[in-house]
């Protein structure tokens, strides 16, 4: 007797326990006989059977899992060592079965859901287990109180997988996201230039060229505006011609000039008539232009989507539309082509915590097409294919914020500046008068973009109190439209049909007159 009171001293220190503290025990009533039972025994915990007769002799299969032990002959402590499962028979002098014992060992919850009650007090979580995992079951107010018991179940396995989360949520949630995204570009362009050109020298010498012409280097070509100046050419002039000789009638001037007339005729200076001569001292040609162009432009982009989504799935919205780009080739050689999106685009995941509390995860996205960042494939061929870039203002956030709260994402600010300047090399310097040597191009550009975010925990409402914008529009017939130019009868909100008080009233997202 003694022999088997150390030994259960021994199992108990094996197992983590102390003479002060010993594993708890369990009793249980057992019926003798052939027949097997079963007994689910939690690991680390003993259970207790007081036999109808003396036994001498106890066989279990697999000692890892549970260790039996006789204190007295008729007095059976049976232990959970490991998870697992093994039998455990009980036989007496003669060698006949008095018990036989099924046992099976898992891991213990009643620590774990002692736990689950102290942070789950609203829900009716049930913790299981078989061999060394466990199953959760029940019910959760949230599904944020069904993620925390999952991860406090977590801490009494060996590994994470071994945590079967079967929780049931009580109610699923849906949200609706409100978001207004507001984009505001300002341009500004100026472009102020003087073009000279002129040939200085006389017909059949040497010719001196000076030009200066503005570039445009920022935007290219003078977009617009106006375009003057003043053109002076010398090369046709009034020249003097003089009286020809006898046979010829009076009065006919000959295409002479003064110096080259017949011997002793008088000079007729006061007659002259325009012709090409060899142009005179000074300035042949010449031309100076001025040009002058100035833009403001405002852009303004305002998207408000409405999404609505059930807790924990994503949902997404775009307004603007897709264009191609290739991708590659197939089989064939042909090219294949894909379509990327560009505009308004909104996407976001709510997860209803409790207390009405929402955590999101929200992108917003405001692209555009553009030349600049594009691509051309095969210039200067007949199949070339020029693909666009894109001007992308992007954010993406995750917020905890409570339903009917708003939030607004701003900052998101850019600022373009450029400018050029052609100048004459020398002249540009000259007080005053250097600013007639000088072309300048600018270009400025600012945006701003503003996202504002209110999400709402909805329920479905009645059919009645819907309303779209078809509501109350009657088309006109065709004598109302040929002669007093109407296109519709009626349209108005609510419905002329509707019943009083149905509808929303006030602006609900889309016009109405």
């Amino acid at each position: 007797m003694n022999r088997l009171i150390a030994a259960a001293c021994a199992s108990l220190i094996a197992l983590g326990g102390t003479a002060s503290a010993p594993l708890a025990q369990t009793r249980a009533a057992v019926s003798t006989g052939v027949a097997t039972q079963l007994v689910h025994l939690p690991r680390g915990t003993s259970f207790a059977v007081d036999l109808p007769a003396d036994a001498r002799d106890v066989i279990v299969s697999n000692p890892q899992v549970a260790e039996a032990m006789l204190h007295s002959p008729r007095r059976i402590t049976v232990i959970g060592v490991a998870p697992g499962e093994t039998d455990a028979v009980f036989l007496d002098a003669a060698g006949r079965t008095i018990l036989a014992l099924r046992v099976r060992v898992d891991a213990g919850t009643s620590a774990l859901q002692d736990t689950l009650s102290r942070v789950a007090p609203g829900s009716n979580v049930r913790a299981e287990a078989v061999n060394d995992s466990i199953i959760l079951t029940g019910t959760a107010a949230s599904p944020a109180e069904a993620q925390r018991a999952a991860q406090v179940a977590r801490a009494f396995v060996s590994a994470p997988e071994k945590v079967f989360n079967m929780i049931s949520v009580a109610g699923s949630d849906q949200v609706t996201l409100k978001v207004r995204v507001v984009e505001v570009q300002r341009s500004a362009i100026k472009q102020l230039g003087f073009d000279t050109q002129a040939v200085i020298g006389r017909i059949g010498d040497t010719q001196w060229l000076l030009g200066n012409a503005a570039t445009w280097g920022v935007n290219g070509s003078l977009l617009g505006g106006i375009t003057g100046g003043v053109s002076r050419d010398t090369t046709k002039n009034y020249q003097m011609q003089a009286p020809c000789g006898p046979g010829f009638p009076a009065g006919t001037l000959c295409p002479v000039t003064v110096n080259g007339g017949a011997p002793g005729d008088p000079a007729n200076w006061d007659t002259a008539q325009p012709g090409t001569g060899p142009g005179s001292d000074g300035l042949n040609k010449g031309n100076a232009t001025i040009k002058a162009f100035e833009r403001v432009g405002l852009v303004r982009t305002l998207a408000e989507p409405n999404l609505t989504s059930v807790n924990g799935e994503a949902a997404s919205f775009l307004a603007g539309g897709e264009f191609p780009i290739p991708a590659g080739r197939d089989k064939d050689g042909q090219i294949v082509v894909e379509y990327k999106p560009y505009g308004v685009g909104l996407s976001f995941r709510p997860v209803v915590l409790t207390a009405g509390r929402i955590s999101l995860q929200v992108k917003v996205e405001v692209s555009e097409l553009t030349p600049q960042g594009g691509l051309t494939i095969g210039a200067g061929t007949v199949s070339a294919i020029s693909l666009p870039g894109l001007s992308v203002r992007r954010s993406e956030n995750t917020i905890e914020i409570p339903s009917g709260g708003s939030m607004m994402i701003a900052g998101l600010l850019q600022e373009t500046t450029r400018q050029t300047i052609d100048s004459l090399p020398g002249a540009t310097n000259l007080p005053v008068l250097g600013q007639l040597f000088r072309s300048r191009d600018y270009l400025m550009g600012e945006t701003e973009l503003v996202v504002i975010v209110e999400p709402y925990i909805v329920s479905p409402t009645s059919p009645n109190r819907m309303q779209t914008p078809a509501d109350g529009l009657r088309i006109a017939q065709d004598a109302e439209t040929i002669f007093f130019g109407q296109l519709n009868q009626a349209y108005g909100s609510p419905a002329p049909n509707a019943q009083l008080g149905a509808g929303w009233q006030g602006p609900v997202g889309y016009v109405i007159e």
